[in-house]
């Protein structure tokens, strides 16, 4: 069976569209990992500074104060988590550009867009604080008295 060139542009293009919702299906999953994975850590680090929670609340901090304290922790963790992957992103796909042009013998240049980068320092940033602010709302929610007790 012979194929023109058109079909095959247009398997060509099928097989593009197949690949990208791959990608996507496998980005929204790493996102539902690092946002469990932020908040898991937000969680035990108020679990471990209830004492501190407790205290910081005794001695007059608001409680949008330690709503505020924890959700720029978040952020920071998730900032730089963002920042890492967006390096490294970057880093295998000038890596792998450089081993598909020694093993093609073609000039292969990895393209990535600035836009992109920050894209997705935003995107880890949103998802960040999104999934820190149920721990950072159960600690501005702590009773000082019983912050310092069990803490």
């Amino acid at each position: 069976m012979a194929m023109t060139m058109s079909s095959m542009i247009e398997m060509m293009g099928d097989i593009f569209k197949i690949i990208r919702g791959v990608l996507v299906v496998i980005a929204a999953i790493a996102l539902v990992v690092a946002s469990i994975g932020i908040m898991n850590t937000m969680l035990m680090s108020v679990m471990e500074r209830t004492h501190e929670i407790g205290v910081m609340k005794a001695i007059g901090a608001k409680s949008s104060d330690v709503l505020s304290l924890f959700l720029l922790e978040s952020s920071m963790v998730s900032l730089v988590g963002g920042v890492a992957g967006c390096g490294l992103g970057w880093g295998g796909a000038v890596f792998l550009s450089f081993l598909a042009s020694a093993a093609s013998g073609l000039e292969i240049a990895a393209i990535v867009k600035p836009e992109v980068i920050l894209g997705g320092i935003a995107v880890a940033l949103i998802v960040g604080v999104l999934s820190g602010f149920y721990p950072a709302r159960k600690a501005s929610k702590m009773s000082p008295v019983e912050a310092v007790r069990y803490g």
